[in-house]
């Protein structure tokens, strides 16, 4: 017990001193805490074995299963590749960024639009007089701006019959991030000119 809480505080000492690279080296290294707790208890019943009884701190047994469970969870955590994502999720910085624009005239003989995505609850529909549609927004990155080739994925448009499909993409994220939309869109369409949204399973999302 005490050389593990030993390693514990000198990596946490060091990390604080050498930066967050020690801590990340060290990490590899995190079953040692097994190791250090077995060797205890092993060493400890070798050397009272035929000398009387043992006794066992109550104190220390509980630090030594609390120090176990967060091993067998940080084992499950690292076996189904999440450490980096949760890293990444604690630590990163979310910017946002302009959509590519869409304007100009309804298109002849279209009667609606379509906005479909993964998921397009970001998606606010206005109307307004006039006869133009203008389609903005923003998308939300954590690894810095698009390249122009990704940004014009996030919203693409298609005419097929009397009906605009506005498609909306979105941006890369990890699989514990799922709490929001990273894509925001404005839809500021003619008064007369029916939206609808839905997602790509073809729900539709009440607006």
């Amino acid at each position: 017990m005490g050389l593990s809480l030993l390693f514990l505080g000198g990596l946490i000492m060091a990390s604080q001193w050498k930066g967050m690279d020690v801590f990340e080296t060290a990490l590899a290294w995190w079953p040692l805490i097994f190791i250090l707790l077995g060797l205890e208890v092993v060493i400890y019943t070798l050397w009272f074995k035929g000398k009387g009884k043992m006794y066992y701190d109550v104190l220390s047994i509980f630090f030594v299963g609390f120090l176990s469970l967060c091993c067998l969870v940080f084992a499950g955590l690292s076996s189904l590749g999440l450490t980096q994502e949760i890293r990444q999720m604690v630590s990163s910085v979310e910017h946002n960024y302009p959509l590519p624009e869409w304007s100009g005239s309804v298109p002849a003989g279209v009667k609606q639009v379509i906005v479909q995505g993964d998921n397009p609850y970001g998606v606010t529909v206005d109307k307004t007089g006039g006869t133009e549609l203008n389609v903005f927004g923003t998308y939300v990155s954590n690894d810095g701006r698009l390249g122009a080739d990704d940004e014009d994925q996030l919203l693409r448009t298609k005419v097929a019959g009397d009906t605009l499909y506005i498609l909306l993409g979105d941006t890369a994220r990890n699989s514990l991030d799922h709490t929001r939309n990273k894509v925001n869109v404005t839809v500021a369409a003619p008064s007369e000119l029916k939206v609808i949204v839905r997602d790509n399973s073809g729900n539709r999302v009440e607006r």
